[in-house]
């Protein structure tokens, strides 16, 4: 991702199992098709299952599960017409190299019109994102509750 101030666009209010579909409703309302996400969260904070959750809002045939070691899962979801539209969700934790990004296809992901493209572990490639791409931060509270966040880079 580029440098440059990034601004908070949608905040969660604290929620659990329960209020994940809820969640993910309203978070599927801030995101466009064809926008790239990088999911930053602590291991075991749910990264995957709010994945999974806003594959099942857009009604996702299959549900989501971790892609830590195929790299990348996509589920296709209904479009308008006759269209497809893809959930796509990349796990870079494995990735050691720079190289591994090529071999991934990474352009073409970072540029798909037709997919909500989610990253973990996005650190791993932060020289190689698209500049519009944001950043989505979950944290775990004292509580066992969670907090999500979308962020974005100013315009210029």
């Amino acid at each position: 991702m580029s440098t440059g101030q990034l601004h908070c666009i949608w905040d969660s209010r604290p929620f659990g199992l329960n209020g994940l579909n809820e969640v993910a409703g309203q978070l599927a309302d801030r995101l466009d098709w064809g926008e790239v996400i990088a999911l930053q969260a602590p291991m075991g904070t749910g990264k995957t299952t709010l994945v999974s959750a806003l594959a099942r809002h857009h009604g996702a045939e299959d549900a989501a599960s971790s892609p830590t070691f195929a790299l990348c899962q996509s589920y296709p979801v209904p479009a308008e017409g006759s269209g497809r539209r893809l959930i796509r969700h990349l796990d870079l934790y494995r990735i050691r190299h720079e190289d591994e990004l090529i071999d991934l296809g990474w352009e073409e992901l970072m540029h798909d019109a037709e997919a909500l493209t989610f990253v973990e572990w996005p650190e791993r490639a932060a020289d190689h994102f698209p500049d519009h791409a944001r950043l989505l931060r979950m944290e775990c509270l004292p509580d066992g509750m969670r907090v999500a966040t979308l962020w974005q880079r100013e315009s210029a």
